[in-house]
C-alpha cells in the first residue's frame, strides 16, 4: 500500500443514509455534490441562496432554515429526524461546543471536536510540524514578539480571512490580547494556496491544490478576506512532498479522518504552513469537474457512511487518483462594496462554462461588506479562464438586463478581475521554482 493512498472502508461496513443534514455558513456547492453522490440534502446556512432553493426543488432536497449565528443551530435542527446524520461545512470548526451539543442527539459526520480543537490551535500544530520540511511562520508571544518582524494579528476562531489584520508593534503583544484568542503570526510574502486531502485508517491522499484569491479589490474584498480559488494547479513534486509530509504528521497526531484542507503560502519552491481546515473545504468543487460528488462520497466513506443509492460511477472511481489538471475551474466571490438591492432580473446565465452561483434572491438587500454572489468559470487551463473573463467584459457591456450586465453596473469589471488573475498566475509559476539555496531561504 502506497503511503499516499486512501483505502476506503469496505462498502458492506458502511452505514447507509438516504438524507444528510448539511450545515455551514454556505452549503450550496456542498448540496450539489451531495445530490451527485446520491443523497437528499436537508440544508441550513446563513444565506438561503436562490440557486440553492432551485437545486433542492422537485423533491431533491429541502431547505430547513436560515440562521444568523451557529448558536441557533442546535435548536433549529431538532425539527429534523434525529437518525439523519449531519455533515458540517465552513465555519463550524470554530464552534466545537455546537458540534458536541448536536452530537448528543444525532450522528455527526466529521472530525471529532477534540481533534478540531487541537488542529485549530496554532501552538499545538507548530509543535507537531517542528521537524517537517514544510515552513512554519513564527508565532508571537508576549516574550518573543519582535517589533522588527512583519506580523499578522489573527484569531484562533476566525474563518474566511475575517478578523485578520496587519499588526505593527511598538512593543510586545499584551497578555490581555492573547487571552481573547488572538495571536501573532509572521507574515510570509508569497502566493496563497490550499491543498485538499483525504485520510482514513489506511493513509493519506492528496486530491489537489489550488490558488487562493485573498483581499482582491476587483472583487470588492479588502484586507485578507477570502474571495475565491482557482485550480487544480501543480506546484511541482517538491511542494507536493512537503504537503504530504505535513498531512501525515497532522493525521498521525490528531486522528483526523475524511477530507480536509491545508492553507499555505508558496514561496520560491517551498510551502509555508498557515492553518488546517478539518472539514470539506470550499475548493472541493474544483476536483469534482470530471466526477461530480466524488469528494463527498470519499469524505463520507472515510467516516463510515454511504448513500442508500450510490451512483455506479462513484463506486467505480472511488479509488481513482484525482491528479488530472484539466479542466480547471475558478470560483470568484464578489463582495458588496455598498448595500445592494438585488435586481429582479438577476439570475442564471445560460452558458455552460460560466455560471453565476450563490445568487441572492431578487429584491433582497445584501449589506455592504457581505458576500454578494460568485462567478464560476470552467476551462481547459488558467490562461483560458483569463481569456473567458476578458470576453465577459464585452458581454457585460451589451447585456445590461442580465446577471453579467448588472455586475458591471454594480462596479465589478471582468477585465480588471482577469488582469489580477493573470498576475497571480504569473506569480505562481515564478514561485514554484526553488530559491537558489532553498535550505537557507527565509524572509
Amino acid at each position: 500500500m502506497s503511503p499516499t493512498s486512501l483505502k476506503l472502508n469496505p462498502i458492506s461496513d458502511l452505514k447507509a443514509a438516504r438524507s444528510v443534514l448539511l450545515c455551514g455558513a454556505s452549503v450550496r456547492s456542498l448540496a450539489e455534490s451531495a445530490i451527485a453522490a446520491g443523497f437528499r440534502p436537508l440544508c441550513v446556512d446563513f444565506f438561503e441562496d436562490e440557486d440553492l432553493r432551485e437545486l433542492l426543488g422537485s423533491g431533491r432536497g429541502r431547505f430547513v432554515g436560515r440562521i444568523d449565528d451557529f448558536a441557533q443551530l442546535p435548536q433549529l435542527v431538532r425539527s429534523v429526524r434525529s437518525t439523519i446524520p449531519m455533515l458540517w461545512a465552513g465555519g463550524l470548526e470554530n464552534h466545537t461546543d455546537v458540534l458536541r451539543e448536536i452530537g448528543r442527539h444525532r450522528p455527526v459526520i466529521g472530525a471529532a471536536p477534540d481533534s478540531i480543537d487541537q488542529l485549530r490551535d496554532p501552538w499545538t500544530v507548530q509543535g507537531w510540524l517542528a521537524d517537517a520540511k514544510m515552513g512554519f511562520p513564527r508565532l508571537g508571544t508576549e516574550a518573543t514578539a519582535d517589533a522588527n518582524c512583519h506580523w499578522l494579528r489573527k484569531s484562533v476562531s476566525s474563518s474566511g480571512g475575517l478578523g485578520i489584520d496587519v499588526q505593527r508593534l511598538v512593543g510586545p503583544i499584551t497578555q490581555a490580547a492573547e487571552s481573547r484568542g488572538m495571536y501573532l503570526q509572521e507574515y510570509i510574502d508569497g502566493v496563497p494556496m490550499s491543498a485538499t486531502l483525504g485520510a482514513d485508517e489506511s493513509g493519506v491522499r492528496l486530491c489537489g491544490m489550488s490558488l487562493q484569491l485573498i483581499g482582491w479589490p476587483s472583487l470588492g474584498a479588502s484586507g485578507f478576506l477570502f474571495c475565491g480559488n482557482a485550480g487544480p494547479v501543480d506546484p511541482g513534486p517538491q511542494v507536493t512532498q512537503q504537503i504530504l509530509e505535513a498531512a501525515h504528521i497532522l493525521v498521525d497526531h490528531s486522528g483526523l479522518r475524511g477530507v480536509f484542507g491545508i492553507d499555505f503560502i508558496l514561496r520560491q519552491g517551498r510551502a509555508w504552513f498557515l492553518e488546517v481546515n478539518p472539514r470539506v473545504t470550499a475548493s472541493h468543487m474544483l476536483y469534482e469537474l470530471q466526477q461530480p460528488g466524488l469528494i463527498i462520497h470519499r469524505h463520507l466513506a472515510a467516516l463510515g457512511w454511504k448513500s442508500v443509492r450510490p451512483r455506479k460511477s462513484l463506486k467505480k472511481n472511488a479509488s481513482r487518483t484525482l491528479r488530472a489538471l484539466s479542466p480547471v475551474s475558478a470560483r470568484l466571490i464578489l463582495w458588496a462594496r455598498e448595500d445592494i438591492h438585488v435586481p429582479e432580473w438577476f439570475g442564471f446565465e445560460p452558458r455552460s462554462s460560466v455560471r453565476i452561483v450563490d445568487r441572492p434572491r431578487p429584491g433582497v438587500l445584501v449589506p455592504r461588506s457581505s458576500p454578494f454572489c460568485s462567478i464560476q468559470l470552467t476551462a481547459t487551463d488558467c490562461d483560458d479562464i483569463i481569456l473567458q473573463l476578458g470576453m465577459l467584459e464585452d458581454l457585460s457591456c451589451m447585456k445590461t438586463n442580465s446577471s453579467i450586465g448588472s455586475l458591471r453596473m454594480l462596479g465589478y469589471s471582468p477585465q480588471t478581475i482577469a488582469d489580477q488573475l493573470k498576475m497571480l498566475w504569473q506569480r505562481f509559476r515564478l514561485s514554484a521554482s526553488p530559491a537558489p539555496d532553498a535550505s537557507t531561504e527565509r524572509l
